[in-house]
């Protein structure tokens, strides 16, 4: 596994810099009925793109504005659609993130395979875990081939669409030679997240030959776990979580975004639609402020400098909660947004 440094020097008072791992998982899907006719054009245009009248907020945005505040982000690119349509603009996508000095990981939604009819010919499950450890291994192998297809000379971390991994599919990982995995999130688990271990992750935890980075979860009220995602979070909910976690000694801390997290992709009456959204907007910039002002306690990294030996064992981190007070306030700005 790497052994690059991602806490080798301390901060004041002998705490090390909180490890933030900016992800964005980078997908679009096939909304449109003529998507095949017009090889995801417009679906690309909504879900990569972010494109909208007032200009685009998709994933070269959070890729350019991380890097202007000197932030390291980690793109999970969905490979198996290029499958469907070809490499063209999987090769854009990734050209592009790499531009801008970002990480790329791998993603897989096999909701694609019943567009292709290729991989696995009638196999339709919507999650990794639906499948067998071989025909895992084989989609995530597929998945690699197309990024090193498109000047990925490594892949090194992963995460399963809709968090949707179970134990076989870490060591579907491992047979592929990919040491790190995201997929675990606390609140999805007993839905479509089942690496239930019956212990609550919250450190990295090395699971069936790879090591686990957990979703990043706070309580924002009694035995109720909220993760960090820039949709799901308030920006005081999500500045508060991040002190926390270095306050309590976490090493690392795994937010999660989309490439099409910025706008919005329904309109009110359920209409396909792409308008920006201000208030998730206004949350990465503020959330991208922070990090960049707090250099010496959060500190954003990417997979590869990973030092395997500095993770803690066994787990060390506690959970936490960011006070009602800011929740109350997060929950006013879901209903605002709602209609505005």
């Amino acid at each position: 596994m790497p052994t690059n440094s991602t806490n080798a020097n301390l901060v004041a008072g002998g705490r090390a810099p909180l490890n933030v791992f900016f992800t964005v998982d980078t997908e679009v899907w096939p909304e449109r009925p003529d998507w095949r006719e017009t090889g995801l054009r417009y679906d690309i245009e909504r879900d990569l793109d972010g494109k909208t009248a007032e200009g685009e907020f998709g994933t070269a945005y959070q890729a350019r504005t991380l890097a202007a505040h000197n932030l390291k982000g980690v793109f999970f690119v969905e490979t198996l659609y290029s499958y469907a349509v070809g490499l063209d603009t999987l090769r854009k996508t990734v050209e592009s993130i790499r531009s801008f000095g970002h990480e790329i990981g791998l993603h897989t939604h096999p909701e694609w395979l019943k567009r292709i009819g290729t991989l696995l010919p009638g196999r339709t499950g919507r999650l990794m875990n639906s499948y067998s450890l071989e025909e895992q291994r084989l989609l995530i192998g597929k998945g690699v081939e197309q990024l090193q297809a498109c000047g990925v000379p490594s892949v090194c971390c992963y995460r399963a669409g809709g968090f949707g991994a179970n134990m076989e599919t870490l060591a579907a990982l491992a047979q592929n030679g990919v040491p790190y995995d995201s997929s675990y999130n606390a609140c999805w688990l007993g839905a479509t997240c089942q690496l239930d271990t019956g212990l609550r992750l919250l450190d990295p935890s090395a699971m069936a030959g790879v090591y686990e980075f957990p979703v990043a979860v706070f309580e924002d009220w009694p035995a109720h776990y909220r993760p960090a995602q820039l949709c799901a979070a308030s920006s005081g909910e999500m500045e508060a979580a991040l002190w926390r976690a270095w306050e309590n000694d976490w090493h690392s801390f795994v937010i999660v975004s989309h490439s099409f997290e910025l706008v919005k992709r329904w309109d009110s009456r359920g209409r396909l639609t792409c308008l920006p959204n201000p208030t998730v907007i206004r949350r990465f910039h503020h959330l991208c402020k922070v990090l960049a002002q707090n250099r010496d306690k959060f500190r954003t990294s990417c997979f590869a400098e990973v030092d395997a030996a500095n993770i803690p064992s066994p787990p060390r981190a506690r959970l936490f909660r960011t006070g009602m007070h800011r929740s109350i306030w997060r929950m006013g700005e879901q209903a605002y947004k709602r209609w505005f």
